[in-house]
């Protein structure tokens, strides 16, 4: 007997709760009931993956929920907060039990590392595969790490590396599955800890998922300045660059590349602190940048020519 809707919630989707006692009731009523936090913010946010559009059809149902649950926590890493609970709504096109045994232990495998727990949603029938994930974060009140704080002179700095992710997408579609880049692309790792370290230190933060040229000029735009960058300053992995040479690994870096990363501003009476500070136990800080005045992202060479870049980053209209 094919399974219906409620079957298929309570043995994918209901098969243990995340210890968090902020949660006093999660999934199986009309409503989940979280207790309110003293002290702290309520960070939301939602974000919706669709087949053929974020991902390959072909790609397994383990990769898929590495992308749904990386993109949303990576935007309450963005903010400086910790994960605290998340809704799931996944629309299906059929039932294959393999891939939601594939997705289902992948998505509480992460959500567990990051005390995230999944607290309700829907499951639903639709002519593709179709995924929205609603996460809210906690943060101390009033030390969010919004677009809109940085400053002239602030120094632009990136966590990890840049354009793996749309190399692998490309490895991907050509037909390679095994290979570093790839995994770049179908399992990245949102920087929750290391947002969680630049509190105290990041006028502005946002993540990289739409490319670093587009998602740093989202935080030129709310800061109204310009930012200019110096290429051969951008963290470009091994990898990438002996897949596709230099000159192309720069431009990947530049463009729409999802690699989750974050792009975030120091002052500069602080970027001494930075370099006191010990960040061994996390991903790489790497500065690329400085805030200028104006409106525009220049990119210069080491010359300090000006480098015409033409694709911006993913756009979905």
């Amino acid at each position: 007997m094919p399974l219906d809707e409620f079957d298929l919630i309570k043995k994918y989707f209901d098969v243990g709760t995340i210890s968090n006692t902020n949660v006093v009731l999660g999934p199986g009523d009309d409503c989940a009931i979280l207790a309110p936090l003293e002290g702290q913010e309520i960070c939301l946010s939602t974000d919706t993956m669709n087949e053929d559009i974020h991902f390959l059809s072909s790609l397994s149902g383990s990769a898929i929920a590495s992308r749904v649950v990386a993109a949303n926590l990576s935007d309450l890493a963005a903010m400086g907060a910790d994960p605290y609970a998340c809704l799931l709504a996944v629309t299906l096109n059929e039932v294959n039990e393999n891939w939601l045994d594939q997705f289902s232990d992948t998505i509480f495998s992460i959500l567990k590392r990051y005390s995230c727990p999944l607290i309700g949603g829907n499951v639903s029938k639709g002519p593709k595969l179709s995924i929205t994930m609603t996460v809210l974060g906690s943060i101390p009140s009033g030390k969010a790490i919004v677009r809109s704080g940085a400053r002239t002179g602030d120094a632009i700095y990136v966590t990890g590396s840049l354009g793996d992710a749309k190399m692998g997408l490309e490895m991907l579609r050509s037909g390679k599955e095994l290979d570093y880049l790839v995994s770049r692309f179908c399992y990245p790792t949102p920087r929750i800890k290391e947002g969680k370290a630049l509190r105290e230190l990041a006028s502005s933060m946002i993540d990289v998922s739409d490319g670093l040229l587009a998602d740093l000029g989202h935080l030129c735009s709310a800061s109204n300045l310009g930012a200019e960058l110096d290429i051969k300053s951008l963290p470009i992995s091994s990898y990438l660059k002996e897949e596709v040479g230099e000159e192309l690994a720069y431009r990947f870096a530049l463009s729409d590349s999802d690699d989750y990363e974050l792009c975030f501003t120091i002052p500069k009476m602080l970027e001494d602190e930075m370099k006191r500070r010990d960040w061994s136990s996390l991903a790489p800080f790497t500065k690329i940048g400085t805030m200028i005045p104006g409106n525009n992202i220049k990119v210069l060479s080491e010359d300090r020519s000006i480098i015409e870049i033409e694709q911006l980053g993913y756009k979905h209209f």
